[in-house]
């Protein structure tokens, strides 16, 4: 994996730029140009995503606090689940919208408009596909229902209707079965390759994101009767990552404008408030994981986590504090993980699903990618799953799974939330001001009920909008 540079847009767009003698273009303002480039277009889109799942900034992203892995000392607003203060919904919205979805609508406008062979604009849409699916599946995770058919219409449509949640995954499974079809057949992604911040240009590495990602939609629905969850995910098995070299992530740069969004939240802002939550310490110094030293510092003398009441507040130096490895600006943000995979594999086979091998092995396997990823060793990991507590039992899949799947998604922190979701495990604790366990979803903002209003007001079924309501795969 080489290391990858953010595009800046401007840069880009003034670089390709051709030389004239023309004195006119000195009347041109480059730094607002009428035009971007597909394949920067594609870039900044894959950047916004993966921006927005790796930041811990409390306006627009809280998952890392849902899951209690993370929780706050001094401003404990979003330990306790509150949305509006900071209009968090609202940015969601935002990112993913005006965003990302924007970026791949008008980059999929322009590779349909190009003069590219039709074996290359096939590819370059179908890795668009894949980056719009991942997109609109984040978005139904969080929301439920939410804009999918009249979405990124522009001024022509600012009040776009609301699909129904099941509806979209459908559609979302269709294309991805689509983008895999194509990336199957095709190795020329054209200029994307050389914009292509995830597998420089390897469409074979394309494809195993788009089954890896049908995998874990098909997960997602294996409770949801006639959802077809059972043939999304026997399809998709044999196509998905096969080791840690194989998952979906951006390498980020040591300086910005290219740092990691955990490294410009927990150590560019200067923020001392985030510490670990004693639900996520408590479990890992039960088992004696490994990972301890690695997702946290300032362990007590036993190199146990020493946890926060989860959303109580307190001391910042009392407790253990986001790691090291997390505080580097280049730390990688993660798509799509190997053990994500593994857990979804094992929950698949355990269902009694043809996806190749057993439970225990795909279960096995994700305990170690996880602590192989972490930087830990094979020994580390096998000692591990001895533990009482962790080591492979049938007849407690659900909780095992549940645990230790919602531990490995530690940077995660959408997949660890929607992980506690999908198994009810492990057991979260009442946040101190909420009196609450975690919300299942968020309402929309305010901004979106007064401007869409009488369609927000038909979503989800017309139910009241609240944050314990659940998507339409959390049936348990």
């Amino acid at each position: 994996m080489k290391t990858i540079i953010k595009y800046s847009l401007v840069s880009v767009l003034f670089l390709s730029l051709s030389c004239t003698k023309d004195i006119e273009r000195f009347n041109d303002n480059d730094k607002a140009p009428t035009s971007v480039p597909a394949n920067a277009l594609f870039a900044n889109a894959t950047v916004e995503l993966m921006d927005y799942l790796s930041s811990p900034n409390v306006n627009v992203n809280t998952f890392r606090l849902w899951s209690q892995h993370w929780t706050q000392t001094t401003y404990t607003d979003e330990s306790n689940y509150q949305l509006t203060e900071r209009n968090i919904n609202g940015e969601v919205f935002d990112r993913m919208y005006a965003r990302v979805l924007r970026d791949v609508s008008e980059s999929r406008a322009q590779v349909n408009a190009s003069t590219n062979s039709d074996d290359i604009k096939n590819t370059q849409l179908a890795v668009l596909d894949v980056i719009d699916v991942f997109a609109y599946s984040i978005l139904v995770d969080i929301f439920n229902d939410v804009p999918y058919t009249e979405a990124i219409g522009g001024v022509e449509n600012l009040t776009p209707a609301y699909d129904d949640a099941q509806t979209i995954y459908s559609d979302l499974a269709s294309r991805l079965d689509a983008a895999i079809a194509t990336l199957g057949s095709s190795t020329d992604m054209g200029d994307f390759a050389g914009s292509d911040l995830i597998y420089a240009g390897s469409t074979s590495h394309w494809t195993m994101l788009a089954n890896s990602l049908k995998l874990r939609m098909g997960m997602r629905m294996a409770d949801v009767s006639g959802s077809g969850s059972q043939a999304m995910v026997e399809e998709a098995a044999s196509g998905v990552f096969a080791s840690n070299a194989d998952h979906a992530y951006i390498m980020y740069q040591s300086s910005t404008p290219n740092t990691n969004p955990l490294w410009e939240d927990l150590v560019q802002s200067g923020r001392t408030d985030f510490v670990a939550s004693n639900t996520l310490g408590d479990v890992m110094n039960s088992s004696n994981d490994p990972r301890r030293a690695m997702y946290f510092r300032n362990l007590d003398a036993t190199g146990a986590i020493i946890g926060n009441p989860h959303g109580a507040g307190g001391a910042y130096p009392d407790h253990s504090q986001p790691g090291n490895m997390l505080e580097d600006p280049t730390h990688p943000g993660v798509l799509l993980s190997y053990a994500e995979v593994c857990f979804h594999l094992a929950d698949a086979a355990n269902r009694g699903w043809n996806v190749g091998g057993d439970a225990a092995t795909h279960y096995a396997n994700g305990v170690s990618a996880s602590i192989l990823q972490w930087g830990g060793d094979q020994a580390a990991a096998d000692a591990y799953l001895l533990e009482s507590d962790v080591a492979w039992d049938a007849s407690m899949a659900n909780q095992r799974i549940g645990t230790q799947k919602w531990i490995a998604m530690f940077d995660q922190g959408i997949e660890a939330w929607c992980t506690w979701k999908m198994y009810d495990h492990p057991t979260m604790n009442t946040a101190a001001a909420a009196g609450t366990t975690p919300p299942t979803r968020y309402n929309y903002s305010v901004d979106e009920t007064q401007t869409n209003g009488p369609n927000v007001s038909e979503a989800n079924g017309g139910v009241a909008d609240d944050v314990f309501n659940k998507v339409f795969w959390d049936v348990n």
